[in-house]
């Protein structure tokens, strides 16, 4: 039986931590600030191309639009400098849905990053709109609008 005293004992965990967070990549990475977080996702929702073809792309590229004008406001009230620029134009519907599934991986990888409440409410709503926008798209297209019960999770890379 090994006995130590208090102080070698703390002295041998602290020891031990330091050693464990030596090497760590993590740990000499700075987390993101909550507006580099959300200039992220507003690049990527500045990425997906504003489509004509279904009947429902002009209420999509409308809640686009909100989308943007959201994360715009709350990179503002940051006080942070959001970046101009309007989603490209584009009929590909398939580069349409590739990119909304991005952005919902992007807003549920943001999440735990995100430090203020409100803009995790913020960022929440803008996955599930598009999620909503993906059925609709698949629906257009003839297709399963929730092809597995995970929403696409499954279907990322």
């Amino acid at each position: 039986m090994v006995r130590l005293s208090r102080r070698e004992f703390v002295g041998a965990a602290g020891t031990l931590v330091l050693a464990a967070g030596c090497g760590s990549e993590a740990a000499r990475t700075p987390e993101p600030s909550d507006a580099e977080v959300l200039d992220a996702l507003l690049a990527r929702e500045l990425a997906v191309p504003a489509l004509s073809a279904p009947a429902a792309a002009a209420l999509l590229a409308h809640q686009d639009a909100q989308h943007a004008r959201r994360l715009r406001r709350a990179l503002r009230a940051l006080g942070a400098i959001p970046p101009p620029g309007a989603p490209p134009p584009g009929d590909d519907p398939e580069l349409v849905l590739a990119r909304k599934q991005e952005m919902v991986f992007a807003c549920l990888d943001a999440l735990p990053r995100l430090r203020a409440p409100g803009l995790r409410e913020l960022v929440m709503g803008l996955a599930a709109s598009e999620a909503e926008h993906l059925a609709e798209l698949r629906a257009a297209l003839g297709r399963e609008p929730v092809p597995d019960a995970f929403a696409g999770d499954t279907e990322r890379a």
